[in-house]
């Protein structure tokens, strides 16, 4: 059964008086869900005290939006390795932030406790750690990560949720400058044969660059009418590159990376990054049309990203029904208190929307 959004779902549920199957039979076909899955705490919930955490396990502190691309940095990497981390979400927006957190994100609490910062550091020190052939870094990788610093628009206002587009009066970087850091972004691509900025292998350098890139695919097209990244005539080689990260990374593909929706929201918001005045943005049908494209290359890429993660489902619509199962009380209590409906209603519309989201024949066969 395709997926379909989950209020459509409950709506229909609802209005055909279904009699979805039980938490039992959903449970029966998603195994994954009874998995212990990796901790992730929100700190917005332990601003006075610290939560507990484990001993001997890596423990990321990242900021709680996904705004913040130096966090999706170490994000990356630590995915892309495959290593067991937890994860404290911290709200770096002002009111919510944690008494107990004095730091800035990201950060990391290596295993053996020791404590460490600065995006790239971390990502160097995780490659000494936890090695893997390829290792991340190689003799090229100094250079190509340094090449970010003279490439991408200088004297912008810092920002998480707008990176790299501000200058200091608040108005956007200028469209000639945005075409001269693609076309050279595009020229370092093509330097040694691509489709990574080292070669046939994505190493650091990508990692590095992945989170400014990935919003710029979606933001400067609302910037400036028709300037697109993924232009393939203009920068084919950064085109090829987005294509290969999002279809031969599994772990960029289907966990980390984030979608032209929440870029272009973030463009709506007052913040430090545009000065407090919200930019004019053109609307782009492209732009959502190719991040569609690039969600469902992830997708086919996610039995591998299962593959070794027992508590991932097989399937991203099989996943979405795990989270809902998992979490289905809370879901639940929060619906009640938001006067959605009664706790039967919701509990019955839940499973009709795990139900749609999964193998329905198989799933009624086990009732």
């Amino acid at each position: 059964m395709a997926c379909k959004p989950c209020a459509v779902l409950l709506l229909l549920a609802h209005a055909a008086a279904l009699q979805p199957p039980s938490w039992s039979a959903l449970s029966k076909t998603l195994p994954s869900a009874a998995r212990d899955e990796p901790t992730i705490i929100d700190a917005v919930n332990h601003r006075q005290k610290r939560p507990p955490l484990s001993e001997d396990t890596v423990v990321l502190y990242r900021e709680r939006n996904g705004w913040c691309p130096y966090s999706e940095r170490v994000w990356l990497g630590l995915e892309t390795k495959n290593v067991a981390y937890e994860t404290v979400l911290i709200d770096n927006t002002g009111g919510a932030r944690p008494s107990w957190f004095e730091s800035t994100t990201p950060r990391i609490r290596w295993a053996d406790g020791t404590d460490q910062g600065e995006s790239l550091d971390i990502l160097k020190d995780l490659d000494e750690r936890y090695p893997s052939e390829p290792p991340l870094f190689d003799e090229h990788s100094a250079a190509l990560i340094g090449a970010f610093k003279e490439i991408f628009p200088r004297m912008t206002r810092p920002s998480s949720r707008a990176a790299f587009l501000f200058r200091s009066s608040g108005q956007p970087v200028a469209r000639r400058d945005f075409e001269a850091t693609l076309e050279k972004t595009d020229a370092l691509l093509g330097e040694r044969g691509g489709p990574f900025f080292a070669g046939a292998s994505p190493t650091a350098p990508d990692v590095c660059w992945a989170p400014f890139l990935e919003r710029y695919a979606a933001q400067l097209p609302l910037l400036h009418d028709g300037l697109r990244p993924r232009d393939t005539t203009r920068y084919p080689n950064l085109s090829r590159w987005y294509d290969a990260m999002e279809s031969t990374i599994p772990a960029y593909g289907c966990r980390v990376r984030g979608n032209a929706a929440s870029w272009a929201k973030v463009l709506s918001q007052t913040g430090f990054g545009n000065g407090g005045s919200v930019p004019e943005t053109n609307p782009d049908d492209r732009t959502a049309a190719s991040d569609a494209a690039a969600s469902a290359r992830g997708a086919e890429t996610w039995a591998a990203y299962a593959a070794d993660r027992p508590w991932v489902a097989p399937s991203p619509d099989e996943e979405a029904a795990a989270t809902i199962l998992r979490r289905r009380d809370a879901i639940r209590d929060d619906a009640v208190r938001r006067g959605v409906g009664d706790a039967d209603t919701i509990e019955a519309g839940l499973r009709g929307v795990v139900a749609g989201l999964i193998d329905e024949a198989h799933v009624l066969a086990l009732d």
